[in-house]
């Protein structure tokens, strides 16, 4: 990797940016290779490819300083991903900090949800971008699954506000939509993002969740395989890039304190390496919501 993440390690903004990877894939039920991606997304972030600029127009060296921890160490049993998550995340001690986690599959969002909200020292909300609602009690007898996440972070009111905001759904099953209306959750399918409009969702969004401190999770099977084809579980009729970027820039000012973004299996796409590209942008629109917040909680 030449110059990893546009040349951001070398900024002197004022806030920095913990990116942790995670390479686990051990509890997917289809295509793994999602324990590939961190270092894929790393080197898809080459400065000699992008610039440091979100689309915006935001000059991100302004504002973040970009302090990549590495790996996390490398478990063979969910139970004690948590730890390894933890280890890494505060190698080192940082001030006005937000994380940044490369998955790994969509697993990894529990335990990463639940450090943060300890360090928060309290409850977060879930904001959701997914084909499925992985809310199942348990898939394929496993409690610990890429199909289970949500179920265990809102069985948890220690860390969690029981409030959930999924988007992009458009894969759920009649178990997983009775255990939605049981929860209490916010489900927006692709159907409706394409009916209502990317404007009128992220006002929604921000209505929801405005007095939160929030996790913004980001599967990349949230997007159509035209856009994302390396993901464990394509899902067609999914989001745009557009559409995706259109919504997150919306949402400036949500007290988004962390974020994920998860399921790439770099072998599970050609030399082309579409979806590592579109998660190499993705984290600079990332980096620039989670500056609003910062100012907004100024």
């Amino acid at each position: 990797m030449r110059d990893p993440f546009f040349g951001l390690t070398r900024s002197s903004g004022s806030g920095t940016l913990v990116v942790v990877g995670i390479p686990w894939d051990l509890t997917s039920s289809y295509r793994r290779g999602a324990f590939a991606a961190p270092n894929a997304i790393r080197r898809a972030t080459d400065g000699a490819l992008y610039n440091r600029y979100s689309e915006r127009g935001m000059d991100l060296a302004d504002v973040w300083r970009v302090c990549d921890h590495g790996n996390v160490r490398k478990v063979t049993a969910a139970s004690k991903l948590r730890k390894s998550i933890e280890v890494t995340t505060k190698l080192h001690n940082h001030g006005n900090q937000r994380t940044l986690f490369l998955g790994g599959d969509h697993y990894v969002t529990s335990p990463a949800f639940e450090l943060i909200a300890e360090s928060e020292g309290k409850p977060l909300s879930l904001l959701y971008f997914d084909a499925h609602p992985d809310l199942y009690p348990s898939y394929e007898g496993n409690l610990y699954s890429h199909a289970t996440v949500v179920s265990r972070i809102v069985e948890n009111p220690n860390t969690s506000t029981g409030r959930v905001c999924y988007l992009g759904i458009r894969a759920s099953t009649s178990e997983q939509d009775r255990r939605i209306e049981k929860f209490g959750l916010t489900k927006i399918t692709c159907d409706d993002i394409c009916r209502k409009g990317c404007e009128a969702i992220s006002s929604s969004v921000k209505a929801l969740l405005t007095d939160d401190r929030v996790y913004l999770s980001i599967d990349l099977d949230c997007l159509d395989p035209a856009y994302a084809p390396g993901v464990a579980n394509p899902q067609p009729g999914g989001l745009s890039t557009r559409q995706l970027f259109d919504i997150l820039h919306g949402l400036d000012g949500l007290q988004v304190v962390a974020a994920d973004i998860v399921e790439y299996s770099p072998n599970c796409e050609s030399m082309a390496r579409t979806t590592a590209f579109t998660a190499a942008v993705l984290i600079k629109e990332i980096m620039q919501l989670l500056d609003s917040a910062r100012r907004s909680a100024a």
